[in-house]
């Protein structure tokens, strides 16, 4: 495949390696400050490697490789099997792992959206434990409370959407699941968690940057890995909120239970309810620390990042 797709993969491979080490290495738990390494590693490889051959286009030459280059996949080369390079076979196995990991999440996403589109549900009003939820979460997170949206259906549906305004959408299905307890306020603190962050904008850059880098696994798994952490960033806000992570930890319990009795839980989403039961186990085991970590360490990963790229050829 194409030397600068195979030093894209490379590069991926490189940066998230560090960024594991360095979360491990400084025991970094907030959720906000690993989201901030993740997108980091996600985002390297489609802009900090392109920037490298715009503006130190000698890299690509073979004199920088032989004297310069830190690491060089091309050293590979000369290693065959079963007739083909070393280093070119492997980066093809790479590009096609990288595929794999994002059809398979692009394909249920795009199942689901296209569904929730074409599926007519009719719009009742909210309930007043809904409202109040509602106002309660937002005004915890000093953010106007967005629009409410409940649909029909005996599904339970639960979700922040919108690009530039916000909009919390909420079936009848989830309320009569999770009833006017507390379980249903943690459920609702969650999604306006991510109504305060503008998480939906966030997942779709997200997604349009793993589509760009589609045969990149270190990128696809770096975007899981962020996904992750918005999710435990709006958990712990959630558990804030209600005093409690036992009532988000019954609430996600509930609706896993439900998905799994599904008829598509085994198919596309089993994946999803073993990331849920993921964030349970997390909420139960981990304080709910805010601190965030000083972006100095952030800002010095950047750097010395760059510097083992820009010595990093394949």
């Amino acid at each position: 495949m194409g030397r600068r797709a195979a030093e894209c993969i490379l590069h991926g491979i490189v940066t998230a390696l560090v960024v594991m080490m360095i979360l491990r290495a400084q025991r970094i738990r907030a959720p906000d400050a690993r989201l901030r390494f993740w997108l980091l590693a996600a985002g390297a490889p489609l802009v900090g490697t392109p920037l490298l051959w715009l503006l130190a286009p000698w890299r690509l030459g073979e004199r920088f490789r032989d004297e310069w280059a830190f690491f060089s996949a091309s050293h590979f080369s000369p290693w065959v099997w079963h007739g083909a390079a070393l280093a070119t076979a492997a980066a093809w196995v790479l590009a096609v792992a990288g595929a794999a990991l994002f059809l398979r999440d692009a394909i249920p996403f795009a199942m689901d959206f296209g569904l929730s589109r074409a599926t007519k549900r009719t719009v009742t009003t909210p309930f007043a434990a809904l409202v109040g939820a509602a106002e309660r979460a937002a005004a915890a997170l000093g953010i106007a409370v967005p629009r409410l949206v409940v649909l029909t259906s005996k599904h339970p549906i639960l979700s922040c959407r919108g690009l530039r305004k916000p909009v919390i959408v909420v079936s009848t299905g989830l309320c009569e699941l999770l009833e006017p307890t507390e379980e249903l306020e943690a459920a609702i603190a969650h999604e306006m968690a991510h109504a305060r962050h503008r998480d939906p904008a966030l997942g779709w850059g997200l997604m349009l940057v793993r589509a760009l880098c589609f045969f990149n696994p270190a990128v696809q798994l770096a975007a899981r890995a962020a996904v992750m952490e918005i999710e435990r960033r709006a958990d712990q806000s959630a558990a804030r909120i209600v005093g409690s992570s036992q009532s988000l930890v019954d609430s996600l319990r509930k609706l896993s239970d439900n998905a799994a009795a599904s008829h598509t839980a085994g198919t596309w989403h089993g994946f999803r309810l073993v990331a849920i039961e993921e964030r349970c186990q997390s909420l139960l085991r981990e304080n709910m620390d805010p601190t965030d970590l000083s972006p100095r360490i952030l800002l010095a990963t950047a750097i010395g990042l760059g510097a083992i790229l820009f010595l990093t050829v394949a």
